[in-house]
């Protein structure tokens, strides 16, 4: 094989096959002289089927791959014709890095720029050319690569790269850590007024930047000068000579320059003073957009109902678009439930209700699919809906945006139209913050969906596990009232009990177990259930209370409850115990007032806990009250506020019969303003009639 003419500078060369295609990205080295081994640190016959690209570091792999195909493309295709039409000469040698194809025309064109690869002790900026020519034999495409070994000679590729970083808005420095010199290529930065002549210390650049910005770019070029990273990219200002600065971005990493050159930290700047002030522009722009997504953010979460979601929609989300009108549509078995707010038709909606969720119509398709439908104009709606037109017969409207709630695959929830008496052209912010306010209406439409069947639940559970009916006792009348949690999403754990015994006694219980979920209502049930089966063991007030509460603590229940088991017989005679609960109000001819007695603790807290045992007395057509504490605590009036509102209540209704007094006993828990559930237990004995 004929040599190739030595090189005026050591060189190294690699053959490069690529694919079929011709196309860079196939690249793989197929041949590597000496040279090559040792600028790489590699042994030749290692680097035959590495793929070209990976010769570079990670970050540089598409320079390598696109000199491969810029080599390709500047085969022009004269000379790729006379390559095939005439003789072609194969050099007789040994190398394979020297079989490129000389034709009768020449050799084929070079490609030629700085080219970043792996070195032995770290990356390496060289120069690099790249033949490529058409093998004759197998028909491939293969590249013959010469990497120059030394820097250029007055770093005229320096003023190259300047050049070509310049016609993009960048400028090209360079940092000597060695002896603290850096450059500005050129002595040049066009990034301000001023000319930076000579080479200067780092820190009288740094001194330049604005003051908050010093010790994040000092940090990287440390981090790069300890070869914690090879690459990094740092936004700074820089001054503009007018008093103010620029806002630049650079990129930068440590090189060598050439395989035998010195170690630099190089770089590029870029002005992005235009694109950051245009940003600052559009924030402020969307300073109001911004607001309102903070006010429906608050609005959705706050919503429990349908309808407190739909007045958020109406009233907050529409005006943010300029709309005219806003018309709501809710998913309900396959097909949409409609309501519409003020600037909207009826007509448009009575067309829209009921509509099938598959019907080739642009809300239905916006709900069904998830994606918004903006549609800029009447004569747009014809041309992409042909089959809809009705919708335009029912309303003046010019323009509408159709937007989908935010939900699951294969799960929609409904969504909202927005009307214009106007063309309107939806713009990309405008997009985005639909977007937002679909995301928040279909999380909160979905959570008081989630929360209404959870309260239906809890509800139904706690009413199964309340008496259906209190039995009718001979001697006495009782009547209960119970009032959940309307304004939580869940119920609480207020119960109350009453159990009728052979001998003509009569227990009656009232409790509250700590916490508002459905857990609370089922240890409600639980305890319920257990001081009932212990009560007809033995319903002495004091012992049902100490098994109940050993029996909680041995189910390792996850709360306590507090509790009032008040026992009654035929005579009137009282036993009554208290476990952390509320005492009862009694009322009799002499007026109402508080039955206070010792009590013990809360039911499921200490093991061994004693219940002291109470006694009193109910005459005839006295009444005595049990009741939770929401009914006379909370956050408007204080315990003891609120018993005497039970006092005087039961006073003014004590000639009533216990249902109205139990009715006004409720409507006198207003003054709480308590969001707990309520329940009260009123007992009145009868009076007996006189004997013939």
């Amino acid at each position: 094989m004929r040599s190739l003419p030595p090189a005026q500078q050591r060189t190294a060369r690699l053959l490069v096959g690529l694919g079929p295609d011709g196309n860079g990205a196939g690249g793989v080295v197929l041949d590597a002289d000496p040279e090559a081994g040792v600028l790489l640190g590699v042994e030749p016959d290692a680097l035959r089927g590495v793929a070209f690209g990976d010769l570079a570091p990670r970050v540089h792999a598409g320079s390598a791959v696109r000199l491969l195909a810029d080599a390709v493309s500047d085969l022009s295709s004269a000379a790729r014709a006379a390559t095939a039409s005439r003789p072609v000469r194969i050099p007789p040698a040994a190398c394979v890095c020297a079989a490129t194809a000389v034709t009768d025309v020449g050799p084929p064109p070079a490609t030629r720029r700085p080219l970043v690869l792996r070195g032995p002790a770290g990356p390496v900026l060289c120069l690099a050319a790249a033949r490529a020519a058409a093998d004759p034999y197998g028909g491939r495409t293969t590249v013959t690569v010469e990497l120059a070994a030394e820097p250029v000679p007055g770093w005229e590729n320096w003023a190259v790269l300047h050049a070509m970083a310049t016609l993009r808005g960048q400028s090209v420095w360079a940092y000597d850590e060695v002896h603290d010199r850096f450059r500005w290529i050129h002595q040049s930065l066009v990034h301000s007024p001023h000319q930076l002549s000579g080479e200067l210390p780092l820190q009288a650049v740094l001194d330049r930047l604005h003051p908050d910005d010093v010790e994040e770019v000092t940090r990287a070029f440390r981090a790069l000068g300890r070869g914690e990273t090879d690459l990094t990219r740092i936004g700074f200002r820089y001054p503009d000579g007018e008093g103010g600065y620029r806002s630049l971005s650079s990129m930068s990493g440590i090189l060598h320059l050439g395989f035998d050159g010195p170690r630099q930290i190089v770089g590029s700047t870029t002005d992005n003073t235009r694109a950051v002030e245009r940003r600052r522009s559009l924030d402020r722009e969307h300073t109001r957009q911004s607001r309102l997504v903070r006010e429906l953010a608050a609005a959705f979460v706050a919503a429990q109902t349908e309808e407190e979601l739909t007045d958020a929609i109406l009233h907050k989300a529409a005006p943010a678009f300029a709309g005219t009108g806003t018309l709501l549509a809710f998913v309900e078995n396959d097909r949409l439930r409609v309501t519409f707010g003020d600037g909207i038709d009826p007509a448009m909606a009575r067309s829209l209700d009921g509509m099938p969720l598959d019907a080739p119509k642009p809300l239905a398709e916006a709900i069904r699919t998830g994606r918004m439908q903006t549609i800029d104009s009447r004569e747009a709606y014809r041309a992409t809906w042909p089959q809809a037109h009705h919708l335009l017969d029912a309303t003046t409207a010019q323009s509408f945006l159709m937007v989908p709630f935010a939900a699951e695959p294969g799960r929609p929830l409904g969504g909202w139209v927005i009307t214009y008496d106007r063309p309107h052209r939806t713009t990309e912010p405008e997009r985005t913050l639909l977007g937002v306010t679909a995301e928040l209406a279909g999380q909160a439409w979905a959570r008081i969906r989630l929360s209404t069947a959870r309260l239906e639940l809890a509800g139904a559970l706690q009413r199964e596990m309340l008496p259906a009916a209190l039995a009718a006792i001979d001697g006495f009348e009782i009547a209960a009232r119970y009032l959940p949690a309307h304004e939580g999403l869940d119920v609480g754990g207020d119960w109350y009990d009453v159990i009728a015994f052979p001998d003509g006694a009569v227990a009656c219980i009232i409790g509250d177990v700590q916490g508002h979920n459905i857990q609370a209502a089922a240890l409600m049930g639980q305890v319920r259930t257990a001081m009932h089966a212990y009560a007809w063991q033995d319903p002495s007030p004091d012992r049902v209370l100490r098994r109940t509460n050993e029996l909680m603590l041995q189910m390792g229940a996850p709360g306590f409850a507090t509790c009032l088991y008040t026992l009654l017989d035929p005579s009137g005679q009282i036993l009554s115990a208290r476990a952390g609960h509320v005492p009862p109000v009694q009322c009799g001819s002499a007026g109402a007032f508080v039955a206070e007695t010792p009590g013990g603790l809360p039911l499921g807290v200490l093991h061994d806990t004693l219940y002291p045992l109470a006694r009193g007395a109910l005459a005839e057509g006295d009444a005595t009250a049990l009741f939770t504490d929401g009914l006379v605590e909370g956050p408007g009036l204080s315990l003891d506020d609120g018993t005497a509102l039970i006092c005087r209540a039961m006073e003014a209704a004590r000639h009533e019969p216990v249902g109205a007094i139990a009715d006004a006993l409720m409507d006198g828990a207003r003054a709480t303003r308590h969001e707990d559930d309520r329940a009260v237990l009123v007992i009145r004995r009868s009076h007996r009639p006189a004997p013939c």
